[in-house]
């Protein structure tokens, strides 16, 4: 049923009278003592006259000023043009109310949509209103000044103090009012996590949180589904699989590690590489002195062989020399 503001006190005074209610409602007295403003009746639309015979046909008595700005249209003209153009009569609708807040906070939605998950309590927790002034006007010139965490509200409050103040565009005092809202939730993000991690230092636990407890819940379901027989041959050292010489593999032979197959977590230096090493056994001289395999590879020759060679090599000059001083000498007795 349809109840008309006037009429909703008079339905609860009626209800009062009849004992169907025993006490009135808290809205009742205010409403008497200011009862709603009564509606005023749809405003009635005057039809212009118009001619009703054409300009040829009418009597001399009526005056053309009347109907300067009208044509004669034969009855029946506009109805027929209405059907043709399926022209309904509109019903008259109140204006929409529109407040510059709600286009600035849908903007702001779109812009920042995780700030709808933050919950916001709408309950009022104390019996007495928050009645504290706060800061607003000339005064308020940084979003900071009500609080290093502003709500969307006091951003938004922002917005329209900056643009009534310093008169300047509604897009300009929104850039300025959300470039200072990042900065502060980035502020106060670094510090939280500084927090958090200095309390872990000096041994803090914390619970873990929505998405942990998710993820915990899902390994517990999805390890529910594995074959009872490979759950227990589960092991969590990974086993080496010796792989073709060509194909190349990340993973390391137990031969090529130090020790009795294990790694040494120590750091040797790169000793534990070199012992590694395989090289032959250096050869000894007669003199006990240690040669490199490349010497030890090349055959020794013995140095009185050579020292022969060079005597034989000298004597054959010499001789060679003579020969050649007589040769000389015979020549020129000749001539």
């Amino acid at each position: 049923m349809r109840r008309i503001a006037s009429q909703v006190p008079q339905a609860v005074s009626r209800l009062l009278q009849g004992n169907v209610i025993s006490q009135p409602p808290t809205w009742y007295i205010p409403v008497l003592s200011n009862p709603p403003p009564v509606l005023p009746a749809r405003r009635q639309t005057s039809q212009r006259k118009r001619p009703t015979q054409p300009q040829y046909q009418q009597n001399i008595s009526q005056k053309e000023e009347e109907f300067n700005d009208l044509s004669y249209i034969p009855s029946g003209e506009l109805e027929k043009r209405d059907r043709l153009r399926k022209y309904k009569e509109r019903k008259q609708k109140s204006e929409r109310i529109v407040y510059l807040e709600d286009k600035i906070r849908r903007q702001f939605f779109k812009d920042f949509p995780f700030e709808a998950l933050r919950p916001i309590s709408l309950v009022e927790t104390s019996q007495e209103i928050d009645q504290t002034p706060k800061i607003d006007g000339n005064e308020w010139l940084k979003l900071d000044q009500r609080g290093l965490y502003p709500t969307v509200e006091d951003t938004i409050s922002f917005v329209l103090n900056l643009q009534k103040t310093r008169s300047i565009p509604i897009s300009e005092a929104y850039a300025i009012a959300t470039k200072e809202f990042i900065a502060l939730r980035a502020e106060h993000e670094q510090s939280t996590i500084a927090a958090e991690i200095e309390a872990r230092f000096y041994g803090a636990e914390f619970k873990p949180d929505a998405f942990e407890r998710q993820f915990n819940l899902e390994e517990k379901s999805l390890s529910t589904l594995i074959p009872p027989s490979t759950r227990s041959s589960e092991s969590n050292k990974i086993k080496y699989k010796k792989l073709p010489r060509w194909q190349w593999s990340n993973s390391i032979e137990p031969s090529f590690l130090s020790g009795s197959g294990s790694i040494n977590k120590e750091f040797s230096g790169g000793v534990n590489y070199i012992e590694n090493w395989k090289l032959p056994e250096p050869l000894k001289s007669p003199n006990e002195q240690q040669q490199s395999e490349l010497l030890s590879s090349i055959p020794q020759i013995d140095q009185s062989q050579i020292q022969q060679q060079q005597e034989q090599e000298q004597h054959q000059q010499d001789q060679e020399d003579d020969l050649a001083f007589l040769t000389n000498v015979l020549s020129k007795s000749r001539t």
